[in-house]
């Protein structure tokens, strides 16, 4: 297995190209299923989470071509399948194949989804989705199975959670009549979802509302698409430059929406402006406490950016505190920091920081995809070398972090456990 080598103590400098988002492609690869013909995607990340969606959609007949962060995919041939744990383990996001396969297949199958492990995940949301569009759903130990037309009606979620949002638009978009969803997820991505359909020949207005209408039609086309660059990796470099005191610019960033993330950058003591197609942050020598972050669906604080944040407070001057909202067991990065020196204490959904001013570097393992990537922050800040195993996870969202990173000037190696 592969793990991240840092040497601490290097201030990042420079300039880098922000990859496409994860979370923007994803719903966008399962919306493939829905055009029938060619899809070139441009912009799309080469992460490990986009190979793991492109070969579970092989099985369903969908061919595809990646090179240069240029994709290439035919739907054509498509045919319906039902997936099994060795390709719905691979990824949370497959969980998005449901709604797009009954959507254009009538019919879809799959064993319960996999991914991070960051709390309980069910999919209860999206069953009562399907549902209230007419499915005949069946949940079984082996997995849950879908049948029947899509029919327009009235979706109303108890909560904006993403995936259900985007799982209701897939199988509404080509459902007989009109669909309103009710209570949606605002978040960018789900945006980017619809934009993206929009531009395959669907009917979807209140973008970016808690209220989205769609005009049912009868099948969508091939398109082309540029995927925006990911806000959340854009939260990482910017946090790495950060917790180094460094001075960063990002490109590529023109529709990337940093709301509820630049604010509390800029309550630590950074300055960070916006200029065109760029983000640039120039940090303090030493970071600031907040004292209450709150994470909570768009337009506050992401989640995604909860462990980051708490390493970036780790080793700033005051007290602070993080409170998670959205998932039960998010603070796995808490104990590995502690072993890096980190004055961190834990009280149910809550953690209080005690900033040090300087942690210790050590070997840790990263749990999930963005405590992996909290970590490499850590190792940055800290003296000495930090070893985090577990690179995997971060591979899933991150496209080369360390020779990224070195373009900035730290000094980060991805090595082979001997």
């Amino acid at each position: 297995m592969s793990y991240v080598k840092i040497e601490g103590g290097t201030k990042l400098e420079g300039e880098l190209s922000l990859q496409g988002s994860k979370n923007g492609v994803l719903p966008i690869l399962a919306a493939c299923i829905l055009c029938k013909g060619r899809v070139i995607l441009k912009n799309c990340p080469d992460i490990s989470d986009v190979r793991d969606i492109l070969y579970t959609l092989s099985f369903a007949g969908v061919t595809s071509t990646f090179k240069e962060g240029c994709l290439d995919l035919d739907t054509t041939d498509a045919f319906p399948y039902r997936f099994g744990p060795e390709l719905a383990c691979k990824t949370r996001g497959g969980v998005l194949l449901l709604g797009a396969c009954w959507g254009r297949f009538h019919e879809a199958g799959m064993a319960y989804p996999g991914g991070c492990v960051i709390g309980a995940r069910p999919i209860d949301l999206h069953c009562r989705v399907f549902r209230q569009l007419g499915a005949t759903l069946s949940e079984k130990p082996e997995g849950v199975f879908l049948c029947g037309c899509p029919e327009g009606g009235r979706v109303v979620l108890p909560y904006p959670s993403v995936g259900a949002t985007e799982n209701a638009v897939l199988a509404a978009v080509c459902a007989k009549g009109n669909t309103v969803i009710y209570g949606a997820a605002r978040e960018p991505e789900v945006a980017e979802l619809c934009r993206f359909l929009n531009r395959a020949g669907a009917k979807i207005c209140g973008i970016g509302t808690s209220r989205i209408g769609i005009e049912g039609v009868r099948g969508l086309r091939g398109t082309e698409y540029t995927v925006s660059g990911d806000r959340i990796v854009a939260g990482t470099y910017l946090a790495a430059a950060a917790v180094t005191g460094g001075e960063v610019c990002l490109c590529g960033t023109r529709h990337v929406c940093m709301k509820g993330i630049a604010e509390y950058f800029g309550r630590m003591g950074n300055r960070i402006y916006r200029e065109a197609d760029r983000i640039v942050i120039n940090a303090p020598k030493r970071l600031k406490a907040v004292p209450g972050i709150v994470t909570a669906p768009y337009p506050a604080f992401p989640t995604d950016m909860q462990s980051l944040t708490v390493a970036m407070l780790a080793t700033a001057e005051g007290d602070s505190c993080v409170e998670e909202t959205v998932f039960e067991s998010r603070f796995g990065v808490v104990p590995e920091l502690q072993r890096m020196g980190a004055d961190i204490q834990r009280n149910g959904q809550s953690v209080y920081i005690r900033g040090m001013e300087r942690l210790q570097g050590t070997t840790v393992t990263a749990m999930d995809l963005r405590s992996g990537a909290a970590l490499v922050l850590a190792g940055l800040a800290a003296e000495g070398e930090t070893c985090v195993d577990g690179y995997e996870y971060i591979a899933r969202g991150y496209e080369d972090i360390c020779g990224t990173m070195r373009r900035l000037g730290a000094k980060t190696v991805l090595a082979e456990e001997k």
